[in-house]
């Protein structure tokens, strides 16, 4: 397994996208915290959520989830995948090597995402503080969104196949479906709390605090369990498929 996960890497770093992509949504996300940040008066308080700004990690679950899909899509796209699976019988592994590929580079990339953001949006608005409530977890959150959806951009490779079908589904499911379930009926808000976006918005209080938005959020159970889920089915069905289906 140490052998097919690097191989794997070696894949991932050899492509020069590869540097440019990370380096443009890092960019991309901390200078949205910045101008988020920028909108408010110096001094007037520093909240968890300013430094989450909401595009800038649309832009990121987005661009994540298309590199996981990418990992596989490739493969399928220049005929890769046969000779893949020549070298690697267990077609399980070379999901497995991929998907800890994958959650490794968007890991590490979340990291500073989410470190950047902070700091840079609290030295913006003149106040950075690690004591306030809910920071750590909001931390946490940030750094996990991005290797969270490359492993579902992953898992829904396999199971579409399809490169336009792939990422419309993805960002059907991941940024345009959640607005469209409100959280003033029980059901509905339901299916709202139950996906990713609306997960992250809860434990970055992207929107304020849960005391102050009520029902707009999920419990922080709902939301990390959210976290949890989705890459795991995803990754579960795309192993089983991937194991019966012919390159």
């Amino acid at each position: 397994m140490r052998d097919v996960i690097a191989a794997e890497w070696l894949k991932v770093r050899s492509l020069r996208s590869t540097r440019w992509i990370v380096a443009g949504t890092v960019s991309a996300v901390v200078a949205s915290a910045a101008v988020d940040a920028s909108t408010k008066q110096a001094g007037s308080g520093f909240e968890v959520g300013d430094a989450f700004n909401v595009a800038g990690f649309l832009a990121l679950i987005v661009v994540a989830t298309s590199f996981g899909a990418s990992m596989m899509l490739g493969e399928y796209g220049s005929g890769l995948i046969r000779a893949t699976s020549v070298a690697v019988p267990a077609r399980a592994d070379v999901v497995l090597a991929k998907a800890a590929v994958a959650a490794a580079v968007w890991t590490a990339t979340g990291v500073i995402m989410a470190v950047g953001s902070f700091g840079v949006a609290g030295v913006v608005v003149g106040e950075v503080t690690l004591s306030r409530p809910g920071t750590a977890t909001a931390l946490f959150a940030a750094v996990l969104i991005g290797p969270v959806c490359a492993l579902t951009g992953l898992g829904l490779a396999v199971l579409v196949r399809h490169a336009g079908g792939v990422y419309v589904s993805g960002i059907l499911l991941l940024v345009l479906a959640p607005p469209l379930f409100s959280t003033r009926q029980e059901l509905s808000r339901a299916v709202n709390h139950a996906m990713l976006l609306p997960a992250w918005q809860r434990l970055t209080q992207a929107y304020g605090t849960p005391e102050a938005v009520g029902d707009l959020y999920a419990t922080a159970t709902q939301a990390w369990l959210a976290y949890a889920l989705w890459p795991l089915v995803f990754l579960t069905a795309a192993v089983l498929v991937h194991r019966r289906r012919d390159v």
